[in-house]
């Protein structure tokens, strides 16, 4: 209760623009896709960084949203905003900006100067900060590869990947339980990262499976019952993630000899997906039968005679 107390206090007295943003507000299919087009544009800007350490700005812009990078010697910035035809619910304007490593840092990476989003709520704008939300952490990850390979310094993936791992396995822990379409792209993010290690190719085929099989039944979910839909959830929150984690974390040797048994613990799942396609196909089927016969009947003509 005191503990509770204090933490009100202080939300009480913290600035508005140094409060957590509401994680829903990240959490939207569009904001997710434009984090995630920003991802993919910071590393082909790490994987084509200039010979030497120069300034460079690269813009991305589309109907719904634009992306800048602007690279200096002090700075680096990244800003995301929606434009108007965005179909984002709530129209926002993020923007990080990173020192150097060289500059200012921290546990060998750039200290973060501002990490901020602006949002109309209530009819008012809204400044909060996204440092710590967990959706950005990769991004972080991105900004901070895009500095070592701007300042010619090795970018190791090792252990960053594992923490991009770690971060995409607690998202999908926490994904909402109420939309299973948000949960499949989180899935899929999870799998993509995973494609980053050495993973045999039957397995990768396998887990690409899974999320062609749950793209199927999304759209009629809620036509499942209560313990498919749990199943459904369960597979892709927790199942998937703990096989792969602990699979992953294995010594060469031992993922080979593992390899067989996590093909095939993928395939019962893969299976499982097929059998409630198909069972929801059917349902469609009834359905469009039943709506038949009752045109029909509604709409039968008297016989003449």
């Amino acid at each position: 209760m005191q503990a509770s107390w204090m933490t009100k206090i202080q939300d009480f007295f913290t600035p508005s623009h140094k409060k957590p943003v509401d994680e829903h507000i990240l959490r939207d299919r569009t904001t997710r896709k434009l984090i995630e087009d920003t991802e993919e544009l910071l590393m082909r800007m790490t994987q084509n960084a200039p010979p030497s350490n120069k300034k460079r700005t690269i813009r991305r812009k589309t109907k719904e949203w634009t992306i800048k990078v602007k690279v200096n010697h002090t700075f680096i910035t990244v800003m995301m905003f929606d434009q108007k035809h965005s179909p984002a619910p709530i129209k926002k304007r993020i923007v990080i900006t990173c020192f150097r490593k060289y500059m200012k840092a921290k546990d060998g990476v750039g200290v973060c100067k501002e990490a901020s989003i602006r949002y109309m709520k209530d009819g008012r704008v809204q400044t909060r900060s996204v440092r710590e939300s967990p959706v950005l952490h990769t991004l972080f990850y991105r900004i901070h590869h895009l500095d070592l390979a701007f300042a010619n310094e090795q970018v190791t993936t090792g252990t960053t990947s594992q923490a991009i791992l770690a971060n995409q396995q607690q998202l999908l822990k926490t994904a909402t339980g109420t939309d299973v379409a948000l949960l499949v792209e989180e899935a899929k993010r999870y799998i993509d990262t995973v494609k980053q290690f050495t993973v045999d190719p039957t397995i990768e085929n396998r887990l690409e499976r899974l999320i062609h099989q749950a793209h199927k039944i999304q759209d009629d979910f809620e036509l499942l019952d209560f313990e498919e839909r749990h199943t459904v959830r369960r597979m892709f929150r927790e199942d998937i993630p703990s096989l792969l984690h602990t699979f992953l974390s294995l010594s060469v040797k031992h993922q080979l000899e593992q390899k067989e048994k996590v093909f095939v613990a993928l395939s019962k799942m893969e299976l499982t997906l097929i059998d409630y396609a198909d069972r929801l196909e059917r349902l469609r089927v009834e359905r469009m039968d039943y709506l038949l016969k009752l045109q029909s009947l509604r709409y039968e003509r008297p016989s003449q005679g």
